[in-house]
């Protein structure tokens, strides 16, 4: 990349880092990709917690998500938007170093990241490197930092002008905003939009800086694209499985399709590294209305139980534990219910509770397939020890034959904690889900 600008520039637009902070509540241990069979993420958006002071109603909710096992808390971006030729979307950044002011302020941030850390969650915000607003500083002041043309996928993006990565100032000044988050507030990583529409290189360098300040931080690639693991990423999406379970759920495709999605996209996987899965996001719930494919609650918690014990690393979606099945836009604030005491959020609990205490066996030898049409199993075998996850994927009861070394057995019922004794047989109901271990 040719460098274009003086280094002193490039130091002055950049977020400033002489402030500092209180001293940071230390971060809890890395995150181990390598083993990061406890890990589930929980993707925050803040315009369903409340119009004024989110971080601060986010906080409130901590004890709650501390009990669901989440521990990464990632934050939807909490940058102003942009006001000129803007739609709305929180990813048309204005300012990469300021704070959307209705979340609150930076010491609401602060309070709400140390907080998290104290509950044993790291913090990852969401980062936009590819585009700016037309109305972010950097366009009248450096208006060589930009594309003069978008690439074809970005055609249709009006809100929002494209960074030029050619430009050295342009991956210096953006690699020090990301700097200021770590370094000023303690963010342990990124979520990084639109991946592949920025160079490797740029996130290579960006990352090496980060973990040099955060040694561990978390990136989590938008990109499906296996080479961005190689620049630095520890987890990339998987929206080939998201669209499987959408399917399978919806009666379009088998779970035999759906282990062969899944088993392509861990092909280009490198060991030690991860797929983020989910059953809805911010993108796919905006897109349809999550009862499109599940039908209800239970059809989404069945969905998301068959995805956290297939493998990768689980994400829940704010609105998914309260059982809201409704489309929402996430450029609008839709101010949602959050509560412990909600009969979905109970069962999102337990089967979360049920996934970490199965961490050592789920690393056993996986065995997979159906009991009967519609209601697949999936098998961990560790030694003498076994664990039974079993979903049915339709919204009608069915009869099931248990696999012959759970017959008869004495098992523990990972979701109360109860021990009984599984027959030969047994009626699984609508969207039914167990998790047994012997």
């Amino acid at each position: 990349m040719k460098h274009l600008l003086p280094i002193l520039l490039v130091l002055l637009t950049a977020c400033s880092t002489a402030q500092k902070p209180d001293e940071p509540t230390p971060t809890p241990d890395p995150v181990d990709t390598v083993k990061a069979n406890t890990t589930i993420i929980y993707e925050c958006n803040e315009r369903l917690f409340s119009q004024q002071k989110a971080f601060n109603t986010i906080q409130a909710y901590l004890p709650v998500l501390q009990e669901m096992g989440v521990n990464v808390l990632w934050l939807m971006p909490i940058h102003p938007r942009g006001k000129v030729s803007s739609v709305g979307s929180p990813y048309c950044i204005r300012d990469f170093c300021a704070i959307e002011s209705a979340f609150g302020t930076k010491d609401d941030l602060r309070a709400l990241i140390n907080d998290a850390h104290g509950r044993g969650m790291r913090v990852i915000l969401d980062w936009v490197a590819n585009h700016t607003a037309w109305d972010h500083g950097w366009v009248s002041r450096h208006p060589d930092w930009y594309q003069e043309a978008e690439t074809a996928d970005e055609r249709g993006w009006n809100d929002v002008t494209f960074l030029d990565y050619s430009v050295q100032a342009v991956c210096d000044t953006m690699r020090d905003c990301m700097l200021y988050w770590v370094n000023e507030f303690g963010v342990d990583g990124f979520r990084c939009d639109y991946a592949h529409g920025v160079p490797t290189d740029f996130w290579q360098m960006a990352t090496n800086a980060v973990r040099d300040a955060r040694p561990g931080a978390l990136f989590i690639a938008e990109t499906s694209k296996y080479a961005y693991y190689n620049a630095g990423f520890d987890l990339l999406y998987s929206w080939n499985y998201l669209a499987g379970i959408q399917q399978l759920y919806a009666g379009n495709k088998t779970f035999k399709q759906l282990l062969t999605i899944s088993k392509n996209e861990y092909n280009t996987t490198p060991e030690g590294k991860e797929r983020m899965r989910y059953v809805t996001s911010h993108d796919a719930s905006a897109e349809n209305a999550p009862s499109e494919f599940y039908t209800n609650a239970e059809g989404e918690l069945s969905a998301f139980c068959l995805t956290s014990f297939l493998g990768g690393i689980p994400m829940i979606y704010s609105s998914q534990e309260i059982g809201h099945m409704a489309k929402i836009n996430f450029f609008d604030y839709k101010i949602l219910s959050f509560s412990k005491s909600k009969p979905v959020t109970k069962k999102m609990i337990a089967l979360n509770q049920a996934y970490i205490a199965s961490a050592y066996l789920r690393t056993g030898e996986q065995k997979t397939g159906t009991l009967v049409d519609d209601v697949p199993y999936i098998e961990y075998v560790k030694g003498d020890a076994a664990l039974l996850v079993i979903c049915n994927t339709v919204n009608s009861s069915r009869e099931i034959t248990y696999p012959a070394d759970f017959k008869g057995k004495a098992v523990t019922d990972l979701l109360t904690g109860e021990t009984v004794t599984l027959a030969e047989k047994a009626t699984l109901p609508a969207y039914g889900y167990a998790v047994y271990k012997k």
